[in-house]
């Protein structure tokens, strides 16, 4: 059977490896000197990559600040992610965008984010949200109200908290661009965003370890 891990992506987690090390001894600096002796590899870290190197040092800075296992461990899905993809080489600084988004995010944060993906939450700029008349005299579009009741239902109980909680953490979170609330309906009615829908990959990716 052909392996899930391809070479790009153990190749990305092995740099991946060595951020790690870098974070748990606070030394970012080192990373430097670790190039310039070839300590560590010069086709893992593409050294000759500004760029790379820049989103390299943020990324363990970005770890050093987790505040959990499971926070590392999301880090590592999106920098291999990135990686692996081409992106950091490509798009250093759209990379950096997104890392810093992750930053700010708490690990139970992005669960709800991910349960309301899951429990179908609308985007701000889906049709039948722009335009509720739309909704109410067209029975084969759903009634986004009811979408993002479902959707807060379904997260609240994977999450195991209260509506009133959620509700509060919702507020929260749209501090990140990532939720927000539509003109057309209550403030207290969220749905994603365009930016969510550019980063959802990120958040949907999945990092199978041997």
């Amino acid at each position: 059977m052909t392996s899930l891990i391809t070479p790009e992506i153990k190749s990305a987690a092995k740099v991946f490896s060595i951020i790690k090390k870098m974070a748990n001894k606070n030394a970012v600096n080192k990373v430097l000197t670790g190039l310039e002796s070839d300590e560590i590899s010069l086709s893992d870290v593409k050294k000759a990559s500004p760029g790379y190197l820049a989103c390299l040092i943020r990324t363990i800075e970005a770890v050093e600040r987790a505040s959990s296992v499971e926070k590392v461990n999301t880090l590592k899905k999106l920098f291999v992610a990135s990686d692996s993809s081409g992106l950091i080489e490509k798009q250093p600084d759209f990379y950096q965008e997104i890392l810093s988004i992750f930053s700010e995010l708490s690990y139970r944060e992005i669960l709800i984010l991910f349960y309301l993906d899951k429990g179908g939450l609308p985007y701000t700029d889906d049709l039948h949200v722009k335009e509720p008349e739309r909704a109410a005299d067209d029975d084969t579009l759903p009634n986004p109200h009811v979408q993002y009741e479902e959707a807060s239902q379904y997260c609240a109980y994977q999450v195991k908290v209260n509506s009133d909680v959620l509700g509060a953490l919702l507020g929260r979170l749209s501090r990140t661009g990532l939720i927000g609330n539509a003109p057309e309906w209550t403030s207290l009615v969220y749905f994603f965003t365009p930016l969510y829908r550019d980063l959802k990959q990120f958040f949907a990716f999945e990092f199978y370890e041997t």
